[in-house]
């Protein structure tokens, strides 16, 4: 389903990552002639630039050194407090007083930064440094001293004075600045909650084309680089947190309401007003509206009696549920798609077959990937049904047509291969793999086109079905895309074709994905 090209990203471990901002600042140490501790402060100030550092060091070495604290503030003794400040940049060096030899001795254990007076004990420099940057969600350019007033910089020249731990936090708070704060580089971490694995993105392939948003980490997640959501294809990044987000607040609300009171609440279908059921059988409500209707199908009196005479019972109506009901269905899929990836790695490390080659090893994951990877598309297109508007049935209709097809074909996909896969477990000769070798490959490939197609008809906005908009019309209502009949903005499914479209919605009901062979 990807196309057969270079990855427009790299995946790398931490130690990775250390090794190339080790490298950064060691370059600019070498080059302007200035200690590794001043290069690591410089860097992480100007967002990990090094052109930037490079052009600041050339025009002006001492301004950039005292913008970021890196030169040291001595008040001549000679002059008043009026007078101006010099700055310098080596240590400055306070000299000791014959009558504080003791206070001193006391204050042997007390740290400072090189460029500044101000002493601290290594407990009030962890509690400072863990309270104020450590656990801090937002990374600063730049530590400064514990004194308010003081800006000098705290590099690693001071750190390495600490205890071990604060040196490990600190080294880890450079590369969390590297990964987070880099102006230059594409770095995001994985999103994954147990995932250490950091994805930098080749800022020359970052266009805009549509399959270069997706990652797959070597953790086995598989997300947006945009958004950092999952995967989503072929949704918007944009509908796709909108849909997260309603759901997410649709399950608060239902666990509010279970917790709250265990009265059921219906909405009116004319006026939208809501109403109290007492209880979980079928009843008639009436609004305020005037309008009398059954609360479990929620259609008017008339028209319930007239479905429970032709069907012989009261039909619960679909709008508002199939999409979170096929999102639940084609999750669990995608679960056990992942289980049966997860079962195959465990399975041929504990025991590897004497038969199969890297090859053929090779072939079975990459069916069973891309079976994962499919599922998910699947998953993802019941968004499209709830972002369509009332006047769109018939791009809901031609919607869940693809999404019957393509569940169909992935499913006979599946099938051959578990198949296929059985034989060559079970083989005893060379020539029973051979088959097999030929036939998983192709089909592997002609799903993945087929998925790729079917995404691109979606990300075009299924443009064979054309939806009447008719925007010149007079009034509160909405037309039908199929007979043009104005309905009012009450009705949620035509009156005039209501028979023909409620069963063209059961037929293509019948596509659930636990149905297809």
């Amino acid at each position: 389903m990807e196309h057969d090209r270079g990855k427009p990203y790299s995946v790398l471990t931490r130690n990775e990552i250390s090794v190339k901002m080790k490298k950064q600042i060691n370059e600019i140490s070498d080059i302007f002639f200035i200690s590794k501790s001043h290069a690591t402060v410089l860097l992480m100030y100007l967002r990990w630039d090094s052109l930037r550092v490079s052009e600041r060091l050339g025009e002006n070495k001492e301004k950039l050194l005292m913008e970021s604290g890196l030169k040291s503030v001595v008040v001549d003794p000679n002059l008043d407090s009026s007078s101006e400040i010099s700055l310098e940049t080596d240590v400055y060096e306070f000299a000791d007083d014959d009558d504080d030899e003791d206070y001193n001795d006391d204050n042997d254990d007390l740290i400072s930064t090189p460029f500044c007076s101000h002493k601290f004990d290594t407990t009030y420099w962890s509690e400072y440094l863990e309270k104020n940057f450590y656990y801090m969600e937002k990374i600063q350019t730049a530590i400064s001293c514990p004194d308010q007033d003081c800006r000098s910089a705290v590099g690693p020249d001071t750190i390495e004075k600490l205890t071990l731990p604060d040196q490990e936090m600190y080294e880890r708070y450079i590369l969390r600045s590297y990964i987070e704060g880099n102006k230059v580089l594409m770095i995001k971490k994985c999103p994954a909650g147990d995932c250490n694995y950091v994805i930098e993105f080749h800022q020359e392939n970052d266009d805009d084309d549509e399959y270069s948003l997706n990652v797959v980490c070597l953790c086995g997640h598989i997300f947006c680089w945009r958004c950092r959501l999952e995967s989503h294809r072929p949704v918007t990044c944009n509908k796709a947190s909108d849909w997260l987000s309603s759901a997410s607040r649709k399950l608060s609300d239902e666990s509010f309401s279970l917790c709250s009171t265990k009265t059921k609440t219906v909405t009116c279908p004319r006026c939208l007003c809501s109403l109290e059921s007492d209880t979980k059988m079928p009843q008639f409500l009436t609004c305020v509206c005037r309008l009398r209707f059954c609360s479990r199908c929620l259609r008017s009196e008339e028209a319930h009696k007239i479905e429970a005479v032709d069907s012989g019972f009261c039909v619960k109506t679909e709008v508002g549920i199939l999409c979170e009901d096929r999102w639940n269905v084609c999750q669990n899929l995608l679960e056990q798609a992942k289980s049966n990836l997860e079962a195959f790695e465990e399975s041929n490390i504990k025991k590897p077959s004497d038969l199969l080659r890297e090859q053929d090893i090779m072939i079975i994951r990459e069916g069973l990937m891309l079976i994962v990877q499919c599922r998910r598309v699947l998953k993802w297109c019941c968004v499209y049904d709830y972002f369509y508007t009332e006047y769109e049935n018939s791009k809901k209709e031609y919607l869940r047509y693809l999404q019957g097809n393509a569940i169909a074909a992935l499913q006979s996909y599946s099938n051959t291969l578990q198949e296929q896969k059985d034989i060559v477990l079970t083989a005893a000769t060379y020539e029973e793999c051979s088959f097999f070798r030929h036939t998983v490959p192709t089909a592997t490939s002609n799903i993945g086109n087929y998925f790729y197609y079917f995404i691109k008809t979606l990300q075009d906005g299924l443009v064979d079905v054309k939806v009447k908009s008719y925007n010149g019309g007079a009034g509160p209502f909405w037309y039908c895309d199929r007979c043009t009949y104005a309905n009012t903005w009450h009705d949620k499914e035509c009156e005039m074709c209501y028979d023909d479209s409620a069963s063209l919605v059961g037929e293509l009901s019948d596509l659930s994905l636990n149905k297809v062979s």
